[in-house]
């Protein structure tokens, strides 16, 4: 399962200790999970030098790949004529890119908003430590 996880997993898991996405963060190695540097980048902007150690923690444990590569603009135009904004377009635009199974995002643009056709699915922290029964 080829998975990746939106900046507020990461600052949920890490920062406000949000248990569904604590979970996923220390059941990271039963997936592959590759991220956007977009992500990186609006982490490196909102969290802590202490908690950014956490997330490369996190990342070099769990062999996550961040993916430095530019998505396509075409992709990312894409992503917001579905209604997302700027950043959010671009992962959206990243996943569909790479090819990704699943993205994980307590994000309402991408749970409520996103238009259906695209070729990823969306599952919030709780629906997907439910899918995978996650402890």
């Amino acid at each position: 399962m080829h998975i990746s996880l939106d900046t507020n997993v990461w600052i949920f898991g890490i920062v406000a200790g949000d248990p569904w996405c604590k979970t996923i963060l220390f059941n990271l190695a039963q997936f592959r999970v590759t991220l956007a540097d977009q992500v990186r980048v609006e982490l490196e902007r909102n969290l802590s030098p202490l908690h950014m150690r956490q997330f490369y923690h996190f990342v070099l444990r769990d062999h996550v790949v961040i993916d430095a590569e530019s998505v396509p603009i075409d992709a990312v135009h894409s992503f917001e004529h579905k209604g997302l904004k700027k950043g959010d377009a671009v992962i959206g635009a990243f996943c569909e890119w790479r090819n990704l199974d699943i993205l994980v995002s307590d994000n309402r643009h991408f749970l409520r908003e996103l238009s259906p056709d695209h070729e990823f699915v969306v599952m919030s922290p709780q629906h997907f430590c439910e899918t995978f029964e996650l402890s």
